[in-house]
């Protein structure tokens, strides 16, 4: 785990000192805040989910589960052809 953090650290530094090189210091800034939020975005997430359920109405109750039909109801759905031409056999 610790080798693909530091892969991963390096790809981001390259990508950074490429950025910069290129656009200039103020987008290799804002590119590295974007990828920083990227890869904390179920953090990011977690803490607005947190703040704005704070500030919610009461939740809605529930709905119903749904149940499974019983094994013997099965049978009423039998994949068979009424054309005998739709059966598919080798003939020998």
């Amino acid at each position: 785990m610790e080798q693909q953090h530091r892969y991963f650290c390096g790809g981001v530094a390259f990508a950074f000192v490429v950025t910069w090189v290129t656009l200039g210091a103020t987008d290799a800034v804002v590119a590295l805040l974007l990828c920083l939020a990227g890869t904390n975005f179920q953090q990011l997430l977690r803490l607005i989910d947190a703040t704005q359920l704070r500030a919610r109405s009461p939740r809605r109750p529930q709905r119903s589960r749904l149940a499974a039909r019983p094994l013997r109801a099965e049978y009423a759905y039998e994949l068979v052809p009424d054309d005998p031409s739709l059966i598919i056999s080798i003939q020998s």
